[in-house]
């Protein structure tokens, strides 16, 4: 099951060619929880991220879904830069 429990909100600058304190610095406080894409209870939670870079993105979307209560079991990725 897919839950779009995340977006992105405000205006975050593209990443290319930032190092990961920018990048954490970029999605701060702009990673919005979706309560209509809200998992079922008791779901093992799975981010999916396109490309590791330097893991910010997959860390605030773990920090994001931790604020709502939700527990991250395992990030996944299609690609790893680097």
């Amino acid at each position: 099951m897919v839950a779009p429990a995340l977006e992105l909100a405000g205006s975050a600058r593209d990443a290319v060619g930032l190092g990961r304190e920018q990048r954490m610095a970029n999605l701060a406080g702009r990673l919005r929880f979706r309560a209509a894409g809200r998992p079922p209870p008791g779901t093992r939670i799975v981010v999916l991220d396109d490309v590791i870079t330097t893991g910010a993105t997959a860390a605030a979307c773990t920090r994001a879904l931790a604020a709502e209560g939700f527990t991250v079991s395992a990030v996944l990725t299609l690609l790893a830069a680097g």
